[in-house]
């Protein structure tokens, strides 16, 4: 009786494998890259979408800020200088670092070629509309390397507000490479959410410690 138990345990432990794999490839995964869109944004051709062909992994995402991109580019042009952060799981891409929730006066505007932290650099700009990042032949395990784009496009909507729009591009080199990229592919997701998550938050405080002080200087706002 026991060995009939013992051989099946295998097939059911291969059955719910494959479900939760079937799982996450046909519902999980497309919710992932996809987070925040809405219908026709991932399918949109966007700046930088031609510097890398035939990517293992393209990933569109947005949020909607309750501010203007004004008041959100700032924290953009900042990000990944100088251990400024990258605003997400600190402990894996800032050092363990906290991310800054001030804006430095320090750093000077973006421009292109411009290193950042992690081996990327700053591969095009346009203020308080877009950067686009990335890196090329980065090392990654298995003795492969990886290139990698990310854009950052800020749109002005009707109201006022901004549709911050990420997409991510990334290719490895190898095909163990790959397979390491398609396995961290959940982690990134969670990196990438919670970035938008935290320029939301601060832009957001930005604007809303904004608007009083210009009201009561009379000063416009942006």
């Amino acid at each position: 009786m026991k060995r009939e138990c013992a051989g099946w345990r295998l097939p059911v432990a291969l059955i719910n494998g494959l479900a939760l794999g079937t799982f996450y490839l046909l519902f999980l995964r497309p919710q992932m890259i996809r987070w925040g869109t809405r219908l026709g944004e991932s399918l949109r051709r966007l700046p930088g979408d031609d510097l890398i062909g035939a990517p293992g992994l393209v990933a569109t995402r947005a949020i909607n800020i309750d501010a203007p991109p004004e008041a959100v580019w700032p924290w953009l042009a900042q990000m990944g200088r100088e251990r400024t952060g990258w605003y997400s799981l600190d402990l894996l891409g800032n050092n363990g670092i906290p991310s800054a929730t001030y804006l430095r006066q320090d750093l000077g505007a973006p421009r292109p070629g411009l290193p950042l932290d992690l081996g990327l650099q700053v591969l095009e700009v346009e203020p308080n509309r877009e950067l686009l990042i990335g890196g090329f032949d980065l090392p990654i395990p298995f003795e492969s390397a990886l290139d990698l784009t990310a854009l950052y496009l800020l749109e002005r909507m009707s109201d006022g507000s901004t549709r911050l729009l990420f997409r991510l591009r990334a290719r490895a080199h190898s095909t163990a490479g790959q397979l390491l990229c398609w396995l961290l592919e959940p982690l990134e997701f969670l990196f990438s959410v919670q970035q938008l998550r935290a320029i939301r938050a601060r832009a957001e405080t930005m604007a809303y410690i904004r608007q009083p002080v210009a009201r009561e200087l009379e000063i416009p706002l942006d």
